[in-house]
């Protein structure tokens, strides 16, 4: 499969990157930097410089990807990290560049998105199990992080309705799969 990663080079990206091409998956990530780009290529990465707020550029790397893996962030030093104005990159990547990334894979015809998230935004359950449907803790510095996963469900409901239609338009043709 070919995948497209955001965040490629960063905590997370470091180990998804090469754990998709010992699976096998051809793999372009995202660099901002030629340094960060060349990392990425001795690694056997296709990198691509493009900003993750440039719908149009991302649209065009992301052409021909059967999923996008968004793993961007700024998470801010552990010194700064009780400091509000220390989270402002990580929540404008995570509010406006999630938002930029899943229009252009929209755009791009793109199959399948994938947001990393965080587990803090579900409230202390003790033993009890958590998944999607626990409702989550809303609060200040959780912002980024929701809207992030907001929107890759409107990537979802948005990719549903197309397979739906695509679907309806082959069953009124009278093709059938």
């Amino acid at each position: 499969m070919k995948v497209f990663v955001t965040g490629g080079t960063g905590a997370i990206g470091g180990h998804a990157v090469p754990a998709l091409l010992a699976a096998g998956h051809a793999v372009t990530a995202l660099a901002r930097s030629p340094e960060k780009a060349a990392e990425l290529f001795e690694r056997g990465t296709e990198p691509v410089r493009v900003s993750i707020f440039d719908r149009a550029g991302l649209a065009e790397v992301m052409a021909g990807h059967a999923a996008v893996v968004n793993l961007a962030t700024a998470i801010p030093p552990m010194s700064w990290f009780m400091r509000g104005r220390a989270w402002r990159d990580n929540d404008r990547i995570r509010t406006e560049g999630s938002a930029t990334i899943v229009d252009a894979a929209i755009d791009a015809g793109v199959d399948r998105v994938l947001q990393e998230s965080v587990s803090m935004l579900y409230p202390d359950r003790g033993a009890e199990w958590i998944d999607e449907s626990v409702p989550i803790d809303r609060y200040p510095m959780a912002r980024g992080n929701l809207a992030a996963e907001a929107n890759v469900h409107r990537f979802s409901r948005c990719r549903w309705n197309r397979h739906r239609v695509a679907v309806r338009l082959v069953l009124r043709a009278g093709r059938y799969p």
